[in-house]
């Protein structure tokens, strides 16, 4: 039987080669390198989808796709676009949606959140979605999923406490592939 994080893994592994995606403090950072991160970013989104369990009643019905909602992060919009074009998540079809600050987040599964806008993560809160940002700060500001570089590599810290107020269960898969994890423990 297969170790089901090195599956994980092994269905990010070409991202996650990408080296030296971190700029030396107070250097510009490298574009291409940007460009690397956000596509790595992307992909974890899309796989994320595939290790949270949404309450009952949260999709209109079998077949309604999971929505991933982009606010502040158009590039990653597009990759994301690229990235899911004929996918589907657990026999649902995906989708991308760009989301502005004011916009009701109705319909929206995976929400993330690349702009500073403390006005989306109220707007979240409580509702079954999956809210995802990136920095060192992400959590304390109410994302449930936040990217961070460690050793120039793209990861991620969970909040638990932000995924159960929003009636979320995370699999215990995703968590063991995560860099830190806080909150607690279902």
């Amino acid at each position: 039987m297969r170790d089901p994080c090195t599956l994980f893994t092994r269905a990010l592994l070409p991202a996650l080669l990408c080296i030296g995606m971190a700029a030396p403090a107070g250097a510009q950072p490298d574009p291409d390198a940007v460009a690397a991160q956000q596509r790595i970013e992307a992909a974890y989104l899309y796989k994320f989808g595939s290790y949270v369990t949404w309450p009952d009643g949260s999709f209109a019905g079998a077949d309604s796709p999971i929505v991933i909602g982009v606010a502040g992060a158009d590039t990653l919009a597009d990759d994301l676009s690229a990235l899911v074009a004929g996918r589907d998540i657990g026999g649902r079809p995906v989708r991308v949606k760009r989301i502005q600050a004011q916009d009701p987040l109705g319909g929206i599964d995976i929400l993330f959140v690349g702009t500073r806008s403390d006005a989306l993560f109220a707007a979240s809160r409580g509702l079954p979605i999956l809210v995802v940002t990136d920095g060192e700060d992400g959590l304390q500001r109410g994302a449930a999923v936040s990217f961070v570089l460690v050793d120039d590599r793209v990861r991620f810290d969970v909040s638990l406490d932000a995924a159960q107020q929003n009636g979320l269960k995370l699999s215990s898969l995703l968590l063991s592939v995560a860099h830190n994890v806080s909150g607690a423990k279902p």
